[in-house]
């Protein structure tokens, strides 16, 4: 039998216990071990000594039977978490598209499509990777069936950690890809919260939009949020979906008020009765209007503090006279019919750090008289 060859760092250490892993990767890869225990040490201790300069001479050797135990095992995903940290650290130098040069799109369909929530996350993290650029984002929108799969898992998987992540990873995708610069004003964040909980950024170079051609303007893709935001029976799942859509819609908004807004696909987006068609159709509006069952006391919670998030972020995303009419008509509407939803944001000011409260009550003020 030939003597396992150990990859060696640049200055010719070795990584210790590397020898060690790649075998009990292979044990796992055994016929009948799909469940078998994994040894969490032998993956911290060699994530540990990873560096810039030795993770290009091992990835090759380790990163094939770490990706194929992420979609083969059928252990506990918590018990993962070592399996797709490592990956996650054997990736860190490579940009999307070098990503995509080892595995190709099927790898990454095939990853989204897991039931797996560690093979999901890894795929999710090498999407994410595209966020770094707008040439990556076009990359990324050149594969629709990766798209569609990231939306499919999105609203549709039953595992909160996928549903977060890929919840924050669509977003950064978008806003590089936003080819319009908000005038964002810089301030300590919504509701005194940070910049990495609002999402809201300063960017400086506009996207191109390839992204949000197929998410934002393209029939079939609305069509399938849609569907899975509000199916013919309102389930578990679709609710899951509701609140992941409306997480979203006011960093987006923030982005592109007009495109969140006005649709070229108005039949898509019904209004509720008492709303006036000078509201407009669009996902906005769909969203925060007509989806949400609110005799569901949940789900009009959720509603509610998707608004209080709405009107927190929308005074913070600059000055636009479309922008403020978008605000104010929906939010208008919305109260007119929702006593508990005005009352809550009329009190939201007394309930966010004294800085922001002034503004913030000015802000809402404007808007609900």
């Amino acid at each position: 039998m030939s003597e396992r060859v150990v990859p060696q760092t640049s200055d010719s250490a070795p990584v210790t216990g590397l020898a060690e892993l790649l075998a009990h990767l292979t044990e796992l890869h055994e016929p009948g071990n799909e469940s078998a225990p994994l040894n969490n040490k032998l993956f911290d201790d060699v994530e540990l000594q990873l560096t810039p300069s030795n993770i290009p001479i091992i990835q090759p050797t380790l990163l094939p039977p770490l990706t194929s135990l992420l979609k083969t095992t059928t252990q506990d995903p918590g018990s993962l978490s070592v399996v797709f940290s490592l990956t996650t650290k054997l990736l860190s130098p490579f940009s999307f598209t070098q990503c995509l040069s080892l595995g190709g799109a099927e790898s990454l369909v095939s990853a989204l499509q897991s039931p797996l929530p560690g093979a999901n996350l890894l795929a999710l993290n090498i999407i994410h990777k595209s966020a770094s650029s707008p040439t990556e984002v076009d990359s990324l929108a050149s594969l629709p069936e990766v798209v569609e799969e990231l939306l499919r898992i999105w609203l549709n998987s039953p595992d909160a950690d996928v549903g977060g992540r890929s919840t924050r990873v669509l977003g950064s995708l978008l806003e590089t890809d936003c080819d319009i610069i908000p005038d964002t004003t810089m301030s300590n964040g919504v509701n005194g919260t940070g910049q990495a909980e609002t999402q809201l950024m300063k960017r400086r170079v506009p996207g191109h939009a390839s992204l949000w051609r197929l998410v934002i303007w393209d029939r079939h893709y609305l069509e399938l949020i849609v569907s899975l935001c509000r199916p013919a029976i309102i389930n578990r799942q679709a609710t899951f979906a509701q609140d992941r859509l409306l997480r979203l819609i006011p960093r987006l908004t923030a982005l592109h008020p007009r495109a969140m807004a006005i649709s070229p696909f108005p039949d898509l987006f019904p209004l509720p009765e008492y709303a006036d068609e000078s509201l407009g159709h669009g996902l906005l509006q769909w969203a925060a209007l007509s989806m949400v069952d609110t005799s569901d006391v949940l789900m009009h919670q959720t509603l509610i503090v998707f608004y209080e998030s709405f009107v927190s972020i929308m005074r913070i995303a600059g000055d636009s006279l479309d922008k403020d009419a978008i605000v104010r008509n929906v939010v208008k509407a919305a109260t007119s019919q929702d006593q508990e939803l005005k009352q809550a944001l009329k009190t939201l000011p007394d309930r966010t750090i004294q800085e922001e409260a002034e503004p913030l009550a000015r802000y809402i003020s404007r808007i609900l008289d």
